[in-house]
């Protein structure tokens, strides 16, 4: 009886704190606190980033998953624009590779051609030709990311693995980046200038011609 009634007890005051989480939950003021394995770094190096995003991607995907399921690596994007890519988001997937693969990911390479070309220059088998893609591709994980600039030169790299015939996210990694050598050497830093140079250019002209007025929407 004794044991019993200890049980309930536990049950009950198990039961009160579920219930206080929730009304904390609605309450706005509260922050809710993320627990993770990662500290909450801004890396110096571009190859100790990737490796992070890798580790991430791993502890924070089931399992199963892992096991039963091939993964198609894509080149990571320009968050402000999702067709554009660089050398810099070219670098990341490929790194990527071989990150995932030596943690017994299955990667797919999608790029492979029907049939090896040779000429002058050498023998290839990777293509972006869509025309000379393998016809058929498994049907499998899709890794994709974007990064990001700031004014401070810091990059923000996400990457995320998702279930291409669900399309449920898998799992994800964030790093951040403060390297200026490696914004310099991919020219991402100049590359900000030029935008945000641009953009200012357009305000200055669009407060000459009454744009905002005329068109009825913002630039920003």
């Amino acid at each position: 009886m004794k044991l019993f009634l200890s049980v309930l007890s536990i049950a009950i005051i198990f039961s009160s704190c579920l219930q206080n989480q929730g009304d904390m939950a609605i309450n706005k003021n509260y922050k809710l606190l993320h627990f993770s394995f990662f500290h909450n770094t801004t890396y110096k190096d571009l190859d100790t980033a990737i490796s992070e995003i890798s580790k991430e991607l791993l502890v924070n995907m089931p399992s199963y998953k892992i096991k039963n399921n091939k993964i198609a690596i894509t080149s990571f994007v320009n968050l402000d624009s999702l067709k554009e890519t660089s050398s810099f988001g070219r670098v990341i997937a490929e790194s990527l590779i071989n990150d995932l693969h030596v943690k017994h990911f299955k990667i797919i390479e999608f790029r492979q051609q029907n049939s090896i070309s040779v000429n002058n220059s050498g023998e290839f088998i990777l293509t972006r030709n869509t025309d000379k893609i393998v016809d058929e591709i498994p049907n499998s994980l899709l890794l994709v990311g974007t990064y990001s600039i700031l004014e401070d030169k810091k990059i923000v790299i996400n990457a995320r693995i998702i279930d291409n015939s669900t399309l449920d996210v898998i799992s994800t990694a964030r790093v951040s980046l403060n390297d200026y050598k490696t914004c310099k050497r991919f020219n991402l830093c100049n590359k900000r200038k030029h935008i945000i140079a641009d953009l200012h250019t357009i305000k200055e002209d669009c407060n000459k011609f009454d744009c905002q007025k005329n068109n009825n929407r913002d630039l920003y």
